[in-house]
């Protein structure tokens, strides 16, 4: 009759402690690491000192030797790419106008000259009026895991036509520094860009006004500020 009250006494023991095992076991299954937490701080959509050209107008030297066109024609200056469809009247300029706006172009009194041999002589000039807008982007890490800037990725809208972008990540595409990461409680910015609809889902004359970020499980929304 002892041994087996002892027998259950010992039983009972051994399945308290499976049972506050098992407890402890779900509990263990239940914490939750913490989530990478990357904010949104800002998406701004302005002119900056340099960028895409907008707008050109003649210069004060028409040249010689262009055809009477249009024919698209290269250009020199302080940016790169930008090409013009050229009309010209006695062999000299008479008109342009943009084809592919390239970057890199201050306005003010910058002037480009068209330069493509198969042009003409090469002395013709355009002064740059106007850039088209770009977009530049900040972010900071304001949780305590360190984020891989590869998995942030941005959404732009545009709540007034209800059109939606491409998902994109901008620090991957947009960000010329060194960093891979972003650490707990560091903030970075893109370079500015112009929108391209391939990269984006928006021409680079849009004005989307919704930023969407997203990584992992956690996302956060920012208005566009327009300057």
């Amino acid at each position: 009759m002892v041994v087996g009250t002892v027998f259950i006494m010992v039983f009972g023991m051994a399945t308290l402690t499976m049972v506050e095992s098992i407890d402890e076991s779900v509990k263990n299954s239940e914490f939750e690491l913490s989530e990478p937490e990357v904010t949104l701080l800002s998406v701004t959509d302005q002119v900056e000192t340099t960028g895409p050209v907008l707008t050109v107008s003649l210069g004060t030297t028409a040249g010689t030797g262009y055809d009477d066109g249009p024919v698209t024609c290269t250009t020199t200056g302080a940016g790169t790419g930008l090409t013009l469809s050229v009309s010209a009247t006695d062999g000299g300029v008479s008109s342009v106008s943009i084809v592919s706006p390239g970057n890199g172009y201050p306005t003010g009194d910058n002037t480009v000259t068209i330069s493509d041999a198969s042009c003409g002589s090469g002395t013709a000039t355009i002064d740059i009026d106007a850039l088209h807008d770009q977009n530049r982007i900040t972010i900071m890490n304001s949780g305590s895991e360190t984020v891989d800037l590869s998995h942030v990725f941005l959404t732009l809208s545009d709540t007034g036509t209800k059109a939606q972008g491409t998902p994109f990540t901008p620090f991957v595409n947009h960000y010329s520094g060194s960093n891979l990461y972003l650490f707990p409680g560091e903030q970075l910015s893109t370079d500015a860009f112009p929108l391209d609809p391939t990269t984006h889902g928006f021409a680079i004359d849009d004005d989307p006004d919704r930023a969407f970020l997203a990584i992992y499980d956690y996302n956060d929304a920012e208005t566009v500020t327009v300057t």
